[in-house]
């Protein structure tokens, strides 16, 4: 079938989480549609120049720049945009990508790890909105909008929750509920905010869900198989560049029941 084109040149994408999975797999094919992108550096300054690395080879022709961000720490978060803009780059999309899940036995699910997974997850996604937003309200108005923030969230939050993420399905229903909220408020700036949830991809994050959950959950796919990252990639740039579109979560998720 044929495959969706791109135009992204001569802009500027910040994807947090970019460094690896979902995140670097949307950063390679902005990179392939002409975009240039900034990632969110992970902890580990080698794993972060891997990533830049597969990025400029994704395409030679655009610049991949890298600024840790703590995605739960406002501070971090505040840093991050400031950064951006002292390098003087203008964000003209946002893909929110950060999240963790560590897919635990309900009753072993600790305070701790909930609390973690929450601020990671839930505030993570309202801090860089507000301070992506910030940072967008100064930019010229093209077309419709000043700029555009995707917030990859889970049919996790939906309808294909388990007991052992029982924290990562609450904090991704409330990314899915805070997208509609979010988009009210910053259609007063002109800025659009969507919401992508994807449903079972072949990552890291899910290589660790216990064999039966994958078989139940395998069952109720109408397309008999997980996504690629690359298929949610190629989703999130139709997302960015689809028209009047706002305030809305799509489930790309092959058909589940």
């Amino acid at each position: 079938m044929a495959g969706a084109k791109f135009d992204f040149s001569g802009t500027w994408t910040v994807i947090t989480g970019g460094a690896s999975g979902i995140g670097l797999t949307c950063a390679m094919a902005v990179a392939k549609a002409g975009g240039n992108v900034v990632v969110s550096a992970s902890r580990k300054p080698e794993k972060t120049q891997a990533a830049l690395a597969q990025i400029q080879k994704a395409n030679p022709e655009v610049q991949a720049k890298a600024y840790p961000c703590e995605v739960g720490q406002e501070a971090s978060v505040s840093s991050f945009f400031a950064a951006i803009a002292a390098d003087k780059v203008q964000v003209d999309y946002v893909i929110h990508s950060a999240g963790i899940s560590p897919n635990t036995e309900f009753f072993d699910q600790t305070q701790s790890e909930w609390d973690q997974v929450q601020n990671t997850n839930a505030t993570g996604s309202f801090l860089v909105t507000k301070h992506a937003a910030l940072t967008m309200r100064s930019n010229p108005v093209k077309g419709d909008f000043r700029g555009k923030i995707l917030l990859v969230t889970s049919t996790n939050g939906i309808n294909s929750w388990d007991p052992v993420s029982a924290h990562y399905d609450a904090s991704k229903a409330a990314n899915n509920l805070f997208v509609r909220v979010a988009a009210e408020k910053l259609s007063e700036d002109r800025i659009c905010i969507n919401g992508l949830a994807p449903g079972w991809i072949n990552t890291d994050l899910n290589a660790t869900l216990p064999p039966d959950v994958r078989e139940k959950e395998s069952a109720k796919i109408w397309m008999k198989r997980w996504a690629e990252p690359e298929e949610m990639a190629q989703c999130a740039l139709h997302m960015l560049t689809m028209p009047y579109l706002m305030g809305q979560v799509i489930m790309a998720d092959g058909g589940y029941r």
